[in-house]
């Protein structure tokens, strides 16, 4: 009789399965390693994937806030009022200037700081999951199609890139000649106001594509090089090109090599001889025919030692 008892509650034990307890033991162990699993099969991508989905976020919030606040009081926000930033020109959202690196380029910073808008329409400027302070959100604002104001993500996780356009319309665009940035009706912009000319002899050699003071048309220079005169250097010239290397001709066009420094040289036209040396030395001094030699100048030869 007893052993039948306890055959009975041993079976009415086993039907009674897990208590509360026991399960959600059961499930946070399974959800824990489930993450695990998850995480490890690519941790990077899913690290990636992540940030950028915060930054989707960050960039619906800033554009959210903008439209709100236009449509409160009839424009923009005064920071994001800007008529000189050209489509696809970024400018980098930010709490103080200063230039900032963004899509792997060298940009200028827009400083947000407006009282009227953070604090009210936006608590603060989002920052990428990748940054840590507002000097540097990792966020920029440009130019869209139809002039729409449009947010993006610096360096996003995707390679396709993160744009967020607010439907909004940015200020009408105001070409600024000089500022680096082919804008509206300008032909070129090469970061000044000046036009820049070609002049041999001044020892800067001029070559490139330039922009005329005005941002309407190229100013194109051909010096091939430029060495402060406007001189053939050679031998006869009358001076004494004590290092070897490249000179440049009259016309800045093309260089002259001395393979070696000369010691003298001498006038073509006088013969008058010009020794390292003695100085100057006249055809009285040292005879007829005075073309130099090395140290001193006494013999006719053609070339300068």
């Amino acid at each position: 009789m007893c052993l039948m008892s306890d055959i009975r509650k041993t079976i009415r034990m086993s039907k009674r399965g897990f208590t509360i307890i026991e399960l959600i033991i059961v499930i946070t162990i399974v959800a824990v390693l489930a993450i695990g699993i998850f995480v490890a099969v690519d941790p990077a991508k899913r690290i990636g994937e992540a940030r950028d989905a915060q930054r989707w976020s960050d960039l619906i919030a800033i554009a959210k806030a903008v439209e709100l606040y236009t449509a409160d009081n009839g424009q923009l926000p005064s920071d994001f009022s800007v008529s000189n930033i050209a489509e696809g020109e970024k400018l980098v959202l930010c709490s103080s200037a200063a230039s900032r690196t963004c899509d792997g380029q060298t940009e200028a910073c827009l400083v947000v700081d407006d009282s009227d808008f953070l604090g009210v329409y936006l608590n603060s400027i989002p920052i990428d999951p990748s940054k840590s302070v507002d000097t540097d959100t990792g966020y920029y604002i440009t130019r869209g199609s139809g002039n729409s104001i449009t947010f993006g993500v610096c360096d996003a996780y995707n390679s396709a890139g993160i744009e967020m356009k607010a439907q909004v319309s940015m200020a009408t665009l105001v070409a600024v000649c000089g500022d680096g940035d082919i804008e509206g009706s300008e032909a070129c912009d090469d970061s000044n106001e000046v036009t820049e000319t070609q002049t041999c002899g001044n020892g800067t050699q001029e070559n490139g594509t330039y922009c005329n003071a005005t941002c309407t048309a190229e100013v194109v220079l051909t010096e091939a090089c430029d060495d402060g005169d406007v001189q053939n250097e050679t031998c006869g010239d009358g001076e004494i090109q004590t290092i070897f290397g490249d000179y440049c001709n009259s016309t800045c066009t093309a260089t002259i090599v001395f393979p070696a420094p000369e010691y003298c040289d001498y006038d073509t036209f006088t013969n008058d001889c010009n020794d390292a040396i003695y100085g100057w030395l006249t055809e009285a001094d040292v005879g007829t025919g005075n073309f130099c030699r090395e140290g001193i100048c006494n013999s006719k030869i053609l070339l300068c030692l």
